[in-house]
């Protein structure tokens, strides 16, 4: 087994090392950890008590893998957390154990998370899921596949966002995003679908003219929710657009809304040009001489 350690780092002979492990200057494998085959520590890196890194896993300088959750009141012996294989988790990334003993904080395979990502206690990530700089992802949170959350975006707990969904950078999502959606930064309003995204997927054309034939149902033709839903039952019983009606069954925050622009029928302010003061005497004095 070809493992290299740098001396400066402290590792517990309780920790499980696997093959072609590389473990750099400073870092901290604490008992109970597991490194899957190939894995990468950049220094200043700490994988705790209760984390598992899968195959070819890279972790940037200074992250902390495996630490307790945030809470007054941490459980005396919580869950896990375990990093899925192909993931690359850059500098200063944060995640949490679970807080039950038999919980997981899970992050899937061939996922990126960027500079200062947060993943809390007991979040879902699912594969191939992006996190820019500085995301916030609260407890319980679950990501679906291949959605993108933009930098300093912040995810309230126990909020989903959907798969292949977009979130712009900054937003402060309170409520649940459905899959396939784009959104905007503060608020998270819906701005229509994640076009790009879907075709990078790999998403057929009949696939996408589908997924927009659902989302006029849900957001343009003023249906009540439950009427909604049942709409999408109805019309979409398979493929991707089947997704929506699932997710909106299974919501317990709600649901963000979408933004839209004001109707073009709105009555328009038009803003004339000042008038110079002497001009505006010499006009007054025209009319009463007339």
């Amino acid at each position: 087994m070809h493992v290299r350690i740098h001396p400066s780092a402290v590792v517990s002979p309780l920790a499980v090392i696997h093959s072609n492990v590389e473990i750099g200057p400073f870092c901290t494998v604490e008992a109970g950890a597991v490194l899957g085959q190939g894995c990468r520590l950049a220094a200043r890196v700490t994988v705790k008590t209760g984390a598992t890194l899968g195959r070819d896993v890279a972790v940037g300088e200074g992250s902390v893998i495996g630490g307790l959750g945030q809470h007054i009141a941490p459980p005396p012996t919580p869950g896990r957390a375990v990093v899925g294989e192909r993931s690359v988790l850059r500098e200063n990334v944060t995640v949490h154990r679970a807080m039950s003993e038999g919980g997981e904080t899970r992050i899937g395979s061939d996922c990126l998370l960027m500079v200062g990502a947060h993943v809390a206690h007991d979040c879902v990530v699912d594969n191939r899921v992006i996190l820019t700089n500085n995301v916030l992802l609260g407890g319980h949170v679950h990501v679906g596949e291949r959605a993108v959350i933009g930098g300093a975006a912040a995810v309230h707990q126990h909020c989903r966002v959907g798969r292949l969904a977009m979130v712009a950078g900054c937003a402060r999502v309170v409520q649940d995003v459905p899959p396939f959606v784009l959104t905007d930064g503060d608020m998270a309003l819906i701005v229509g679908l994640n076009k790009i995204g879907l075709r990078r997927a790999g998403l057929s054309d009949a696939e996408i003219a589908e997924i927009k034939q659902a989302y006029r149902v849900i957001y343009r033709q003023g249906l009540l929710f439950n009427d909604m839903v049942a709409a999408l039952e109805q019309q979409f019983v398979a493929g991707p657009a089947a997704e929506f009606a699932a997710f909106f069954r299974t919501g317990r925050r709600g649901f963000i809304q979408e933004r839209r622009s004001p109707p073009r029928t709105a009555p328009v302010l038009r803003i004339h040009p000042a008038v110079d003061e002497p001009e505006a005497d010499a006009n007054r004095s025209l009319r009463h001489a007339g």
